[in-house]
């Protein structure tokens, strides 16, 4: 929804009070939080998940993991993308290189750029 209608992060006019307040008071019921402290929204964040076996055989494959950052906004019109168009993973990652070089650009070498850019081209 935040993608699709355009959403904005408003100002809460405080800072964020801290992963401890959150876990352990804003998110329970009132009951189980006695003394909450005055916070704005946490951030989200989504990490990727890998096995110690892969860590220990990746090489190059764990530093472009690693490296690579979404943009909220991005992931965000990605996920409007394949709801609207009942993209597949494959069309959404197609879509992804075709429209938004100037992020996945910044994970790999130039040289891998150019052959990517080329590549969707055909």
């Amino acid at each position: 929804m935040i993608g699709k209608y355009k959403m904005h992060k408003l100002d809460f006019g405080v800072p964020f009070g801290g992963k401890e307040n959150w876990d352990g008071c804003i998110v329970k019921a009132e009951k189980d939080c006695a003394d909450p402290k005055v916070s704005s929204w946490t951030k989200s964040e989504v990490n990727t998940v890998v096995t110690s076996n892969f860590k220990k055989n990746a090489g190059v494959a764990l530093d472009f993991i690693s490296n690579r950052i979404y943009p909220g906004d991005v992931m965000n019109g990605m996920l409007v993308f394949m709801t609207e168009q009942k993209a597949s993973g494959k069309d959404a990652a197609y879509e992804f290189l075709a429209k938004h070089g100037t992020v996945w650009e910044k994970w790999v070498s130039p040289e891998i750029a150019e052959k990517i850019k080329a590549s969707i081209k055909s």
